[in-house]
């Protein structure tokens, strides 16, 4: 008796579309379509993700759906690419041995090319913004000389000479001593010196500062492009094949089965009522901030009679953006209505839209009391 029992059992629950839909691991689909296409009976998800994260994820295991078995067929990726221009200035620094500008601008490119692994162009040089600095110094020296001419002198002595001179504020010291016969005089039958010249000579070191070298910087400005694949869009299409239930040796013996059947059914359709009454037919999760993923935080109850969810009485209560499934029967009797939503002391509310299979929508909720202020509420999708 036990087979037939549950076999009828699990027949009436299918038939009133009380089995749940499993939603792949983790991320919440953009859309959910159920079609029958040429005869064949199709699940199609679709779902958008980061380029980084793994498509293999949103395979899931064989689940059941309105009286069909769905299991995975095929997915299928649509890349949605980008393509950006931007003004790039680059700076560039360049060494010189000297602060001349036709040095300068021969150590300077008219253009460079900018190439950083994402973006690339053609950057030219702004010559307004050519700015050159000296590097640093270095202590140097050097000798200053100067030359004094002494006439008239009666001896080549060089006491006459001064020992010292001053020149452009600098002490110099005398270093040599030219003499030459200025006159000469006859004594007896000899001519002899009588006056002299002298050309003293005298010396000197100076020190200074030089520059070492000179750092020039200026701004190449020019047009950056870069182009990329910003998410990745899933199509996961599922094969459904009719559920059939065979009731084997039901009626085989009907004085067995009819009293025993009664009391089934009754209990059946008691459980039924209590399921359509207080079964909870409300998945509430959390993003996770990565993409379009999200994570399972629990279930709800929400009634059409007076369509109210209380985020706060979950066991894990989620914060900000959290999306809300609604069970596809439910929801059709939502629609056109709206869901009050309570968050704690804050309340938003959604209008239910179309319903096609599980109806989806998502809501940012803020924070818990003493933490940021609440959100609003999002565009379903």
């Amino acid at each position: 008796m036990r087979k037939p029992i549950l076999a009828l059992a699990l027949a009436l629950t299918l038939s009133l579309g009380l089995a749940v839909n499993a939603s792949a691991a983790n991320y919440v689909a953009d859309d959910i379509t159920y079609q029958n296409l040429n005869g064949q009976q199709l699940a199609i998800k679709v779902y958008t993700l980061l380029p980084e994260q793994d498509p293999a994820d949103l395979v899931e295991d064989d689940f059941e759906y309105d009286g069909y078995l769905y299991s995975y067929s095929s997915t299928t990726k649509e890349e949605q690419t980008f393509d950006e221009e931007n003004l790039h200035t680059e700076t560039v620094t360049v060494t010189t041995s000297s602060k001349n500008m036709e040095d300068i601008l021969a150590a300077l490119e008219p253009t460079i090319e900018y190439d950083d692994g994402t973006a690339t162009g053609t950057l030219a040089l702004d010559h307004s913004t050519i700015d050159t600095q000296v590097a640093g110094y270095k202590d140097s020296s050097y000798t200053v000389t100067a030359t004094k001419n002494y006439t008239g002198l009666d001896r080549n002595d060089s006491s006459y000479i001064d020992k010292t001179v001053v020149k452009d504020g600098r002490t110099l010291s005398l270093s040599n001593i030219t003499w030459s016969v200025e006159s000469t005089t006859l004594v007896g039958d000899q001519l002899v010196p009588a006056t002299y010249t002298a050309v003293a000579t005298y010396s000197g070191t100076a020190y200074s500062k030089t520059a070492t070298g000179y750092i020039t910087t200026a701004d190449y400005v020019g047009t950056i492009s870069v182009s990329g694949v910003s998410s990745i869009k899933y199509t996961v299409t599922y094969i459904g094949t009719p559920i059939t239930v065979e009731p084997e040796g039901l009626l085989a013996s009907p004085s067995m089965v009819i009293i025993p059947g009664i009391l089934l059914l009754a209990i059946i359709a008691g459980a039924l009522l209590f399921l359509l009454l207080f079964r909870k037919n409300c998945t509430v999760y959390a993003a996770t901030g990565k993409g379009n993923e999200y994570d399972k935080c629990g279930r709800l109850l929400i009634r059409t009679k007076n369509p109210e969810l209380r985020i706060d009485r979950l066991k894990e209560v989620p914060e900000g953006i959290i999306a809300i499934e609604v069970e596809e029967a439910t929801a059709r009797k939502l629609f056109g209505r709206s869901i009050n939503i309570h968050y704690y002391d804050a309340s938003f509310t959604h209008t239910v839209g179309t319903v096609n299979g599980p109806y989806w929508f998502k809501v940012d909720v803020g924070h818990a009391p003493g933490s940021d202020s609440m959100g609003n509420e999002e565009v379903p999708t």
